[in-house]
């Protein structure tokens, strides 16, 4: 069977009414699944519910004939084919705590006209379905390949990736792979991240209590403070004043965006801060006054760290957790950098920004970037893909978002979002990490033909 006669078979496979609705209840029986990552439980590395949600991948994937591995549930392999030579598909199953503010159900798929929503639909159990369903594809068109797919499937994502870690130590990488957690078309590179902790002594006559953000990856929409004070303090834009038995809970209502686009969001923190200072419960001048400044813009200037290139663009830097009480101040920072940027020279730099706080700097955690060529075959035949089903101009690109990409060799970042589909629900919902969170029908089966066109391509280069 020739290239074309593929791809016309691939077209009308996943236009097909019974293979859509079929993948939209695989997608929603995933999706029930409140897959965030916790501590060991028994057997399971990442929690029960991240051991349910690769039970379920497995489940599916036995019904559609495919052979399973389960990596002591640290992550889990759906095989096709019988070569040695492998190119894999990465997706991860965990997802990010749902948090408030959903107008639907986040762990139940709700199918709103021409989108699904629910938390993991775009990130990244969207992409699971799709990639399990390139997977039939091969298998029930009988089209054979130079080579096997190995479709990993992990639970650490969102966290650490230490699940690949596991991975490589009970399996070999696949020659090749893409994984399906970002945008089309084929994304060349991602910054390197660099996760630390500023830790301060804190003491107030009137703070009893400071707290923002849910996780460090993630520009927090929300913050609070707890106060006791004789002054009278009133609500104010984006501040909800409390009265309490004691004193006054503030609350601050931001922006919350993914810490890779934090040009999206609105730190809540340095909302929250910002009052305290202009209501005179903070120096602007003293500790809280650094916090408010390093949280209020996202290049990192205010902690001497700020950098670009032509390749990357520019560094950035989000405070994304807070927590003061008890005599002690911690501040996440996530770090977005560039290759020449060491890690060490980055935290002396911060080290020497809180240093007149008393402040010390721990490292929570670094992940190294990648770059590869444009001009790899192997990224042509990606890119070939995207503009082919598409029908527009695909001009690879590099990003601040880490993915496994960084943790496994010789992978890249495809999709599966597309970028005009992005908006439906405006900049505050809909992507990644956000409130209603969603994939739409089009992302979701375009996505599918992408993925089967660009291996078929990668069979003439691999």
């Amino acid at each position: 069977m020739n290239k074309e006669n593929i791809y016309t078979l691939a077209k009308e496979y996943f236009a097909r009414e019974d293979i859509r609705a079929q993948a939209i209840s695989d997608l929603a029986e995933i999706i029930a699944i409140p897959s965030v990552a916790s501590e060991r439980d028994g057997n399971f590395p990442y929690g029960k519910e991240c051991a349910k949600a690769l039970d379920k991948a497995e489940e599916l994937a036995k019904n559609y004939g495919f052979t399973v591995e389960n990596h002591e549930y640290h992550c889990m392999s759906v095989l096709f084919g019988d070569s040695e030579k492998e190119v894999g598909i990465v997706c991860h199953l965990d997802v990010v705590p749902a948090g408030e503010g959903w107008s639907v159900e986040p762990y139940g798929l709700t199918v709103d006209g021409e989108l699904l929503l629910g938390r993991g639909t775009h990130d990244d159990k969207g992409p699971f379905i799709q990639a399990l369903y390139t997977l039939r594809f091969f298998k029930e068109n009988n089209i054979k390949l130079p080579f096997s797919i190995r479709l990993i499937l992990g639970s650490d994502e969102e966290v650490g990736s230490t699940d690949l870690e596991y991975f490589v130590t009970v399996r070999k990488p696949p020659i090749f792979s893409f994984t399906p957690d970002s945008e089309f078309p084929v994304c060349i590179g991602e910054k390197s991240i660099l996760s630390i902790e500023a830790e301060f002594g804190f003491e107030s006559d009137s703070i009893k209590e400071i707290i923002g953000g849910t996780v460090a990856n993630a520009v927090p929409g929300r913050a609070f403070a707890i106060v006791e004070t004789e002054k009278e303090l009133v609500c104010s834009d984006n501040i909800t004043v409390l009265k309490t038995e004691n004193g006054f809970k503030i609350e601050a209502e931001g922006k919350a965006a993914h810490a890779a686009m934090p040009e999206s969001g609105v730190n809540a923190i340095s909302l929250l801060l910002s009052y305290l200072i202009e209501n005179g419960l903070a120096e602007e001048n003293g500790l809280l006054g650094l916090i408010k400044d390093s949280t209020s813009e996202y290049l990192g200037k205010t902690l001497g760290i700020n950098a670009e290139n032509e390749d990357f663009g520019y560094v950035t830097c989000v405070g994304g957790v807070i927590s003061a009480k008890d005599g002690s101040l911690v501040q996440s920072y996530n770090i977005r950098h560039l290759p020449e940027n060491k890690p060490e020279e980055l935290v002396s730099a911060i080290e020497n920004a809180v240093a007149r706080f008393g402040g010390k700097v721990n490292t929570v955690a670094e992940s190294e970037g990648y770059f590869v060529s444009a001009d790899d075959p192997k990224i042509k035949a990606l890119t070939d893909a995207c503009e082919a089903v598409l029908g527009i101009e695909c001009t690879p690109y590099t990003m601040g978002g880490g993915t496994y990409a960084r943790w496994l060799p010789n992978t890249v970042a495809f999709g599966s979002g597309i970028e005009s589909q992005r908006k439906f629900l405006g900049g505050e919902r809909g992507n990644a990490h956000q409130r209603d969170e969603y994939i739409s029908k089009y992302e979701l089966f375009a996505g599918m033909e992408i993925y089967s066109r660009a291996i078929f391509n990668l069979s003439d280069v691999i």
